[in-house]
């Protein structure tokens, strides 16, 4: 699987593999097969978060199934780990101030069973914390060697662009990822998100990112499983004509609609105005196989021109 070598020194591949249901709705079995099957094929960058996945269970689930994972595989310095901070889990834990931030590192650190995080988000903005005490709190935790690199997810982008001013004003780390949603599917216009902050991206924000050279990791990519069951695409997101040119030219080439939604998002950089993006999703095992298979879909530049003109 090709490596891509972040402005931060993280080297990432370039398909993230999403670890929010181990533990609960997929059992620690099946997440340490789907785990095997995704480094055995390359695979080192492994996403989690600090409440995943409390609508199911605690929160400390996944956190908890990936360091046993660690404990009986080994390999976690081959893993460029992600974990996140500030959203709530059954009223505890929502927000960025300063011991929120220095409390929960340290769970999750206890939790995978490891003393760094290579990638540590902020999960959601949090408005009533001024942004200098939270990159202060971030800042530090980089200079005590507990996280490696920061990045951002559930931001509105002029809100990371002013913390990554006061970051390089302070001379502080800054937000170098950016995670939001994005998949191949348009969402309706007016259509308000879950979250205050759980915009779909826009061509705003991929400009901004292709300027500033940050990846985007895109999370729900594939709709839930909707690009192959279409009743299980999300209510914001518009089918029609864009739907019915995917499903086309994936009937082209032989394969089914996910994979080629891979293929589409990680050749979005070759077009202009478009930064690099990484792929976030988990599945079963067989499924998850499935969909790797885009990393390996050829897409010229008139397909991938048609793609995204549809």
């Amino acid at each position: 699987m090709e490596k891509l070598v972040l402005k931060n020194g993280l080297c990432v591949s370039a398909v993230a593999l999403g670890a929010m249901n181990f533990g609960t709705a997929t059992s620690p079995e099946e997440s340490y097969r789907v785990l095997d099957a995704y480094l055995d094929r390359g695979g080192n960058f492994v996403d989690t978060s600090n409440n995943y996945a409390h609508w199911a269970g605690t929160g400390d689930e996944s956190e908890t199934v990936l360091g046993s994972y660690f404990r009986a595989r080994g390999g976690r310095d081959k893993i460029v780990l992600a974990t996140k901070v500030g959203f709530d889990r059954h009223g505890e834990g929502a927000g960025l101030r300063k011991e929120q931030i220095e409390y929960w590192i340290d769970e999750s650190l206890r939790k995978l069973g490891t003393d760094y995080i290579d990638l540590y988000y902020a999960h959601t903005d949090d408005v009533n914390t001024p942004a200098e005490e939270y990159m202060e709190a971030f800042d530090r935790l980089v200079q005590k060697g507990k996280v490696r690199a920061l990045g951002t997810s559930n931001f509105d982008t002029w809100r990371v662009a002013e913390a990554n001013a006061l970051a390089s004003h302070k001379g502080m780390t800054p937000f170098s990822v950016m995670q939001q949603r994005l998949t191949y599917l348009h969402p309706k216009f007016g259509v308000a998100p879950k979250y205050v902050f759980n915009e779909s991206v826009n061509r705003e924000r991929l400009r901004f990112l292709c300027d500033k050279g940050m990846p985007l990791v895109s999370y729900s990519c594939l709709c839930k499983g909707g690009y192959e069951n279409e009743e299980r695409i999300p209510a914001e997101y518009e089918t029609g004509v864009r739907f019915a040119a995917l499903k086309e030219m994936a009937k082209e080439k032989g394969v089914s609609a996910s994979p080629l939604v891979v293929a589409y998002l990680v050749n979005l950089y070759r077009l202009e105005g478009y930064p690099r993006v990484i792929p976030l999703f988990s599945a079963k095992t067989e499924h998850l196989l499935e969909n790797l298979e885009g990393l390996s879909l050829s897409l010229t530049l008139d397909e991938l021109l048609a793609l995204e003109r549809a």
